[in-house]
């Protein structure tokens, strides 16, 4: 046999220069002869590694898969095989290999004394790169399906390739239904100026933080702030975008508050200025009326009089109301009936509902607990309520709801007028802002510090033609500031 195969010397050459680990076996899986490849993948010479036999070095968890399929072929089930599998080299680390093993048939075919010849690549650093890559490819999966934040894969014209299973809290998507669409097509019109891959292409920096409005599937929009970096290849082009955004709404809704507090504050100390200044002289002239009153003996000047004490008053009320923005009220707080303060309230406007032609409907939860208030919350009631039918002068409705939500009582006052611009509802509640041709903006500017004495929160939605909701909400236990 070994006659035979030193014939042929141009075969020998190939095998003794072949850079892959070459060996050849007898039928019974002995080996008689492997090249100087093989023998330095293992760290044996080429002895050792004939007297220690295939199996020896053979990981013992890919033996049984090595010798089945080595089985099939000496019994003709099959010409070859290829397998991956381990080695354990002579320092005891392990060595990957790919195998390919071919039967060399003689004229009786497959018999005791047919050869089979194993070819071995070394594929351990290939190997390693791979549990690299799937190691980091886990980590990345890990990171996707646990992180709060949105992750999101663009390519370089913006199209979602990419969309982390957070979506689904965030924004109420599934990750298949963004899959192919363009983030920017969720973006609020107003911001799209932000957007960066279309009007920073060539910006230097390739990492950018962005704060926007995002489209949530209902159709509301959160507050998203987004860290995204642009991936490029060795040549310097871009591959793809890496973002990962977050709800930030909370945030942007307490620094609005904050601003609104600090405006309010300013505001009332102005205001407490100016109605100081206004209440005296308003004191000593209604004092003189009342007397130029009563010794009128004219009947209509006694009528023009009375008109003027009346706006007199009307200018008393509004620096009241001004005081109100200057300090907290002083009033003592009580146990009061939500339920029937709406009820109160709505009675006194039964008959401007009519001279409007609208309708109030109220949806009032029954059994409501009774809140920590003062009775000035009586005054937050009323002015939304009157603006709500002051805005439907053609006539409409108006609904009133009440509901407990967990420690809070919510209320809810929707009217079908004709709504508010969206660039305007940012505005109310700052001072002399109104939308009514006749008014002074100070009612729910006064509505607003009311309800933040109460440690509540007023939140105003709008949309033209369609009416307003006010929301109110007050926590069953309060405390007042």
């Amino acid at each position: 046999m070994l006659t035979n195969f030193n014939d042929h010397s141009l075969l020998l050459h190939a095998f003794e220069k072949s850079p892959i680990g070459v060996a050849f076996l007898s039928y019974d899986g002995s080996l008689f002869k492997v090249n100087s490849s093989f023998c330095k993948m293992l760290g044996y010479s080429e002895s050792e590694l004939i007297n220690r036999g295939v199996p020896s070095v053979t990981h013992p968890e890919d033996l049984e898969a090595d010798q089945e399929l080595w089985r099939q072929v000496v019994q003709g089930e099959r010409d070859a095989y290829q397998l991956e599998k381990r080695y354990i080299h002579r320092s005891g680390a392990i060595v990957w290999g790919l195998l390919h093993v071919t039967i060399v048939k003689n004229q009786q075919g497959v018999n005791a004394n047919s050869i089979l010849i194993s070819q071995v690549v070394d594929i351990t650093e290939q190997k390693k790169k791979e549990e690299e890559f799937k190691r980091i490819e886990e980590l990345h999966n890990l990171i996707s399906e646990h992180s709060q934040d949105v992750i999101l894969r663009l390519t370089p014209d913006g199209m979602i390739s990419y969309v982390s299973p957070a979506i689904r809290n965030q924004l109420g998507y599934e990750p298949d239904e963004l899959i192919g669409t363009f983030a920017y097509d969720y973006w609020h019109q107003e911001d799209l100026k932000s957007n960066w891959l279309k009007y920073g292409y060539y910006e230097n920096s390739d990492s950018r933080i962005f704060v926007y409005r995002v489209r949530h599937k209902s159709g509301h929009y959160i507050w998203q702030e987004a860290h995204s970096k642009r991936i490029r290849n060795a040549a310097g082009e871009i591959q793809h975008v890496i973002s990962m955004g977050r709800d930030i709404t909370e945030r942007i809704q307490s620094e609005e508050l904050i601003r609104r507090s600090e405006k309010l504050s300013l505001v009332g100390e102005l205001a407490a200025g100016i109605a100081h200044e206004i209440r005296n002289p308003l004191t000593s002239l209604r004092g003189f009326m009342q007397l130029y009153v009563k010794e009128d003996i004219e009947g209509i000047k006694k009528l023009r009089n009375e008109v003027m004490i009346s706006e007199i008053d009307r200018i008393n009320e509004i620096v009241s109301e001004l005081l109100v923005l200057a300090k907290p009220s002083t009033e003592a707080s009580e146990l009061r009936d939500v339920v029937h303060e709406l009820n109160h309230v709505t009675r006194l406007f039964e008959g401007q509902a009519n001279l409007y032609n609208v309708q109030i409907n109220k949806e009032l939860d029954a059994n409501l607990p009774l809140i920590q208030c003062q009775r000035s919350i009586n005054q937050v009631f009323i002015n939304v309520l009157k603006n709500a039918i002051e805005s439907m002068p053609k006539g409409g409705q108006v609904t009133i709801e009440a509901k407990q939500k967990n420690d809070e009582i919510h209320i809810r006052i929707h009217d079908t007028g004709h709504g508010i611009p969206q660039n305007e509802i940012s505005k109310i509640g700052n001072p002399f802002f109104t939308t009514k041709e006749t008014g002074t903006g100070l009612g729910l500017m006064v509505s607003m510090r009311i309800i933040q004495n109460h440690n509540g929160t007023m939140r105003i939605e709008s949309e033209v033609g369609k009416g307003t909701i006010v929301e109110v909400v007050l926590p069953i236990v309060s405390g007042i500031l």
